[in-house]
């Protein structure tokens, strides 16, 4: 670790904002700047408002203090060239050289990696986490992502691809998923899946105030209105969401088995719903986990910063080697 260099500039690069941070070295933000992405299909302007974004970050900044960047990017990275190859959210950027434009910017190293993988490190050494050498992270929002650390290391596999773990398949006659597979954990149990759940029962004449509060619009029912029915006593909603929970159990009791982990960490924006996702999820966990391993299943401590906080803890995870 370089002497001085207590400093790290942390980037969330999602669909629809960039987030840009100044953190010390024991993950606390200094500075924070947000901005929404009002024209995913021109990366140029983008980056030259993001440029403005570091340049006000770092006023009054000594550059010798920094040690790096850290970027946590939503869509497949190779982590080796920081090359954003391809991303669901921002399909103008396909092939775009990240590392090699924020280096020339900033004139510091820069590290991009997969938003939910950077998520389960920060996780790991800030979050609910800290001090865990074998973690699996699921962000469970309107899709599901996820990251695992072994032994302290992020698992990025072979090409950088690796724990794409929504997108494992949990049922081989399950609805064809939007990367092109069928029964995957995300379209079983994300935000978005919980949504379609409720709807298809409301659709077959079930009675929920589901409806009511998407005020009879069921193209506008989301996962929240979902949940907080269900809080609020809605049977229907209640089924829904331990249906959601179940599936997502199932997943994490695969990757238990695959993984051996000391915890699962669930974060996103469903884990809010707290016990409604949370107990089904241990209950089948208990049920169908092979007996003697156990395994806590909790909450994501970071919450929005998970992202940021992961871009920093990557920064000092690869300039203590």
């Amino acid at each position: 670790m370089s002497q001085g260099k207590h400093l790290v500039i942390a980037l969330d690069l999602g669909g629809t904002q960039f987030r840009v941070a100044l953190a010390n070295d024991k993950g606390e933000i200094l500075r924070r700047y947000a901005e929404p992405i009002n024209s995913p299909d021109e990366p140029e302007r983008t980056l030259a408002r993001m440029r403005d974004a570091f340049s006000e970050m770092l006023t009054g900044i000594d550059r010798a203090e920094v040690r790096g960047m850290g970027a946590a990017v939503t869509g497949l990275i190779k982590p080796s060239s920081g090359v954003l190859l391809t991303s669901p959210n921002l399909l103008a950027w396909y092939n775009t050289p990240l590392k090699d434009i924020w280096e020339r910017d900033l004139q510091v190293p820069v590290w991009v990696c997969n938003d939910a993988n950077l998520a389960a490190l920060g996780e790991r050494r800030f979050g609910a986490g800290k001090g865990a050498n074998d973690l699996v992270y699921l962000t469970v929002s309107t899709g599901i992502g996820g990251g695992v650390v072994i032994g302290g290391s992020l698992l990025v596999g072979s090409a950088g691809f690796g724990a794409e773990l929504g997108h494992m398949t949990i049922d081989l006659n399950g609805p064809k998923c939007n990367c092109g597979n069928v029964g995957c954990l995300e379209v079983l149990a994300s935000g978005t899946a919980i949504a379609r759940l409720a709807v298809e029962r409301i659709a077959r004449g079930d009675a929920s105030a589901v409806a009511d509060r998407a005020n009879g619009d069921l193209n506008k029912v989301t996962a929240e209105m979902v949940a907080q029915a269900a809080a609020s006593g809605d049977a229907l909603a209640q089924e829904v969401m331990d249906r959601a929970g179940t599936n997502l159990g199932v997943g994490v009791v695969s990757l238990i088995h695959i993984f051996n982990p000391e915890l699962v960490v669930i974060g996103g924006g469903c884990s809010k719903a707290g016990d409604l996702l949370f107990g089904p999820v241990r209950r089948i966990v208990a049920e169908r986990t092979i007996p003697d391993i156990e395994v806590n299943v909790v909450p994501a401590a970071l919450g929005d910063d998970s992202g940021l906080l992961g871009a920093v803890a990557v920064v000092l995870e690869e300039t203590s080697r």
